[in-house]
């Protein structure tokens, strides 16, 4: 047991993507294993909508008509959409990292609680991304680039029916956060203010999410913080505890 402690050690930094990268996996193996359940998915999404419109902010066709026009921006938005995001959070991850340990360890706890509690949502409560709910909006990344990521009838790669929370909101949220209070350039901090709002704008005018599928993955990663606060706190006593009573000190 001390000699694998004394190897993770050595390689803390490969053990951290290890994790993140298997915690993914994890995620991803779990979605495909649900079997989407379309009927009930669709009339989420439905209720979804009717939600909006009573809180006056179903903003969603609106916004995509703007962006339409411009197939350019909407293939850009596309990419970013399906593959930015994550590049964008990873790297986030392995900056903070160095910059510093006990920040990153907390969001990474953060971050894999909100992803666990983002899958329970998704499955307790399945809904269909509004580009296949036949409420007025566009599938762009069908439209625009070819692809299909999940629609009835397809094999999908995960499960296709779990708009509702929305991850790339929540974390987009905890990457602005930690660009805001962590990094020491006035422009990292102002990307970091903006990049939430710029991926929300993302997933509404690609059709994969509801605005409120945004407000559910915000409030998910404030969860995520707030299960895992104990367990970070447990940590640094910890930490100090050994400092205290380590040799010389």
């Amino acid at each position: 047991m001390t000699r694998v402690r004394r190897a993770v050690d050595r390689h803390y930094g490969l053990t951290q993507v290890a994790i993140a990268l298997l915690a993914v996996e994890l995620y991803e193996l779990l979605r495909y294993a649900l079997r989407p359940n379309w009927p009930l998915a669709v009339r989420h999404a439905h209720d979804v909508l009717r939600w909006e419109r009573a809180a006056h902010i179903a903003w969603e066709a609106p916004l995509q008509r703007i962006f339409l026009g411009s197939p350019f921006v909407v293939r850009a938005l596309d990419v970013f959409y399906f593959a930015g995001h994550f590049a964008v959070t990873a790297v986030f991850l392995v900056w903070l990292y160095r910059r510093s340990r006990p920040a990153y360890r907390r969001f990474r706890n953060a971050f894999l609680a909100t992803t666990a509690l983002a899958f329970v949502v998704q499955w307790r409560f399945p809904t269909a991304p509004p580009r296949v709910a036949d409420v007025g909006l566009v599938d762009t990344l069908r439209r625009f680039s070819g692809l299909d990521i999940g629609s009835p009838g397809s094999g999908g790669l995960s499960d296709p029916v779990a708009a509702m929370p929305s991850l790339h909101a929540g974390w987009a949220l905890g990457v602005g956060i930690g660009l805001v209070l962590y990094a020491r350039n006035p422009f990292w901090k102002a990307l970091g203010a903006v990049y939430p709002a710029a991926v929300i704008l993302t997933t509404i005018v690609t059709g994969n999410h509801f605005l409120l599928d945004a407000v559910g993955g915000m409030a998910v990663l404030a969860a995520g913080f707030l299960v895992t606060k104990p367990v970070v706190n447990l940590g640094l006593r910890r930490g100090v505890e050994q400092s205290g009573s380590s040799p010389g000190s």
